[in-house]
């Protein structure tokens, strides 16, 4: 395997210089990622299988886990500048960390052309209203092209766009719950008080909304390799190092992420339907609120794709074809993401959600042990760009990885309820123990991290 065949400029460790997302950016990026109809769609489906304090209780506990997740593995891409893509040769070998680096893919490409179509079907109702007629199709390439080229441009025009686009998402989703209310007749009390049937699995219902976000769990770094540093960013102290995308998920994740799907409960509550388009036309009576709530569905989906689908799916394709730019591999995303047609299961998200917990759950596993039970957080990084390095394996597989993945994986649909915490339990403990008794001392991979 020839070095080139590997090491893509994109894919190279970060230095200073192309750390150029600041805490404000990097907050706003998360908060763009949060505001998007999946999340509400989610809310809504959650109902009335569980009672409105349940789902509260399944939110709140599915970010706690999600956030812990983020914060362990963005540790990586803080430190040393390297991404996701990259970060998996050490685990599952060269070419091996390219099989489930594709598990990630899919579910990116999947969400960007979901949430593409929704944001169409949105702009659509506006046209209807403007000029009588509308072409979901056309406004579907037109909105996906649209979402790519602003990609293109990197992270820093990414978090550019949200700094507009959040602070009107946030009053706008405001207007639309005070409207869902006036128009229902009804109080937050009310809401909360809604009967149920009480026949749904409140774990089932933490591992449908993890599902959302155990895809940027895995891709952590790719954001925190973008990230200035700081005064502390060498600190042993693992908290005061990582205070900056602690403080950026609470604000950007926890925060309005769970206000996006409370919302979102509200509106399946009150309109008896998850459809975040139909719940806007019956309740907003006024053809100007109506008009503003279709463009805030429509740019909540732009805020969302860019950052949370585009660019991890991009570097996923650069490390398969090196060749590709970024530019190239972002267009592909996007195209894989309208060829699968994802609307056409838009009925079905929590299980799509559940089965992708499943299926990446023990790939962060994995990862999470390999970087803080074997390495002990020590990393050599020229390692992980060198195709005779210490990655080989069996040409290049480590099918003690392999062995794992698959044992977790069958574990987690076993206990489908329980998918992730299954599948990341076993992966954890599993590749531990299969992989220590060949794992080198943590000190024989140490260098200084970047500076």
């Amino acid at each position: 395997m020839a070095v080139h065949e590997m090491n893509n400029p994109e894919l190279m460790p970060s230095t200073d210089k192309d750390r150029d997302i600041n805490i404000w950016d990097f907050t706003m990026l998360w908060a763009g990622m949060t505001i998007n109809m999946g999340a509400f769609t989610m809310g809504a489906q959650l109902y009335p299988g569980l009672s409105p304090w349940t789902i509260i209780g399944a939110i709140l506990a599915a970010y706690a886990i999600v956030t812990t997740i983020l914060i362990l593995a963005g540790d990586i891409g803080l430190r040393y500048g390297i991404p996701f893509a990259v970060y998996i040769r050490g685990c599952f070998g060269y070419q091996g960390a390219k099989i489930p680096a594709a598990f990630r893919a899919i579910p990116a490409c999947f969400w960007f052309g979901f949430q593409t179509w929704v944001a169409a079907v949105a702009i659509g109702k506006v046209l209807e209203l403007w000029i009588g007629y509308s072409n979901t199709t056309i406004l579907i390439l037109i909105f996906g092209v649209l979402q790519v080229v602003n990609a293109i441009y990197g992270m820093k025009a990414m978090a550019k766009f949200d700094w507009i686009a959040i602070p009107a998402l946030t009053i706008l989703i405001g207007l639309v719950t005070f409207w869902l209310l006036q128009t229902n007749n009804a109080t937050i009390g009310d809401v909360l008080a809604a009967p149920s049937l009480d026949n749904g699995s409140f774990w089932f219902a933490v591992m449908a909304i993890a599902g959302i976000w155990i895809t940027m769990g895995l891709n952590s770094p790719d954001m925190t390799r973008k990230l200035e540093r700081s005064r502390d960013h060498s600190s042993k102290n693992f908290f005061i190092r990582n205070r900056k995308p602690f403080f950026a998920q609470i604000s950007g994740l926890i925060v309005i992420g769970s206000g996006i799907l409370m919302v979102g409960m509200i509106g399946g509550i009150l309109t008896g339907t998850w459809d975040p388009i139909e719940i806007v036309l019956n309740s907003m009576s006024s053809p100007i609120v109506l008009i503003l709530s279709m463009i805030t569905i429509a740019f909540a989906q732009w805020s969302t794709n860019t950052v949370a689908n585009l660019m991890p799916s991009a570097l996923i394709l650069m490390n398969v074809f090196p060749r590709l730019s970024f530019g190239q591999g972002v267009s592909i995303s996007g195209a894989i993401g309208l060829l699968m047609m994802p609307w056409v299961f838009a009925d079905n998200l929590l299980w799509f959600s559940v089965i992708t917990s499943g299926l990446l759950g023990p790939v962060a596993g994995i990862m999470l042990a390999d970087f803080y039970l074997l390495r002990r957080g020590q990393l050599n990084v020229d390692d992980f760009y060198n195709p005779k390095g210490p990655f080989v394996y069996q040409n290049n597989y480590n099918l003690r990885a392999f062995l794992v993945y698959g044992l977790s994986f069958v574990c987690s649909l076993v206990f489908i309820d329980m998918a992730f915490f299954v599948g990341l339990l076993v992966s954890v403990v599993g590749y531990y123990l299969l992989m220590k008794p060949i794992a080198r001392p943590a000190g024989e991979h140490t260098v200084p991290a970047q500076s």
